[in-house]
């Protein structure tokens, strides 16, 4: 198989990168070793900067009906009480400076929008193993996952969009500079079944003892981040009878939210070496990973 472009990955970067490349007219295949797009919430917001990307893409309307924008941020004591409360301010990009989203959705959205472009050949359940490189082109070797056969794709360039741990940045030999931070977090993803009071605010819940963030995500989902405190156990803290114990503190029981995901993360602060490596190019977090910390 030939084609101009190869995408490795179809998350949201991989799959923004076939609309715009898909939109230019360009001879895309993208492969993707799952099936479907995760089913669970990863990323929690946007900004206006990357609307401006989807609006160019013709995205941006149908991905902001699913999103929740201009929604206040409040800093509250152990107890609840705001002490400084505000709202991001837009820098004029033409959409809410801050969006909430649900991260399935938005992948299913963006995928869709691929399908209007006959000039993009999206692989599903395709493993990328081992890639080579000339003066003229790429060629990236393929496994399909439902039968084991293999094949090699053929292009002018490569798009590494493998997430953080990228194989093909591995492949390259490029060093994936920075650090991780020793600080486990619980993440707590939830189903709202019963809305409480504060249910659409970003809260940071500022208590010495255990601080919390608690976070709106639409399509009636709501997210919950602890810290792991020192000598606790992480399988312990992530259990769903101790999720319980943190949600129960701020008055969430299981008449309030289901439960449908709870993962125990460290924040990585990593810069790939190099970008590029001739006619392969890192994209998202192949190439940078940042903290969820209002960061992008």
């Amino acid at each position: 198989m030939r084609a101009d472009v190869v995408i490795v990955g179809y998350g949201p970067v991989g799959a923004s990168a076939a609309n715009y490349l898909g939109q230019a007219g360009v001879d895309v295949v993208v492969v993707e070793r799952d099936p479907t797009p995760y089913a669970r919430a990863r990323a929690i917001s946007t900004d206006e900067e990357v609307l401006r990307c989807w609006q160019h893409a013709g995205l941006a309307e149908q991905l902001k009906s699913e999103m929740l924008g201009d929604r206040p941020l409040d800093f509250v004591d152990r107890r609840g009480r705001s002490f400084l409360s505000f709202a991001p301010r837009s820098r004029g990009n033409g959409h809410p400076p801050q969006m909430f989203i649900y991260q399935p959705a938005l992948e299913r959205t963006i995928r869709a929008g691929v399908e209007r472009f006959g000039n993009v050949t999206v692989l599903l359940e395709r493993e990328a193993g081992a890639v080579r490189q000339g003066p003229d082109g790429v060629e990236l070797d393929v496994t399909d996952l439902r039968d084991g056969s293999q094949s090699v794709i053929r292009a002018r360039y490569l798009l590494a969009c493998d997430g953080g741990s990228s194989p093909i940045r591995t492949q390259l030999g490029i060093g994936f500079e920075g650090k991780t931070y020793e600080d486990p977090w619980v993440v707590i993803d939830t189903k709202v079944k019963q809305e409480w009071p504060e249910v659409d605010r970003l809260r940071f819940h500022c208590d010495p003892e255990r601080p919390a963030v608690d976070c709106p995500t639409p399509l009636g989902h709501h997210r919950w981040e602890f810290p792991v405190l020192p000598g606790e156990d992480r399988d312990e803290v992530s259990s769903e009878a101790y999720i319980w114990t943190l949600l129960e503190r701020y008055g969430i029981t299981p008449e309030h939210v289901e439960i449908l995901r709870r993962a125990v993360y460290v924040h990585h602060v990593r810069f790939a070496e190099r970008w590029r490596e001739g006619r392969i190019f890192l994209l998202g977090d192949a190439a940078h990973c940042m903290p969820p910390w209002i960061g992008q």
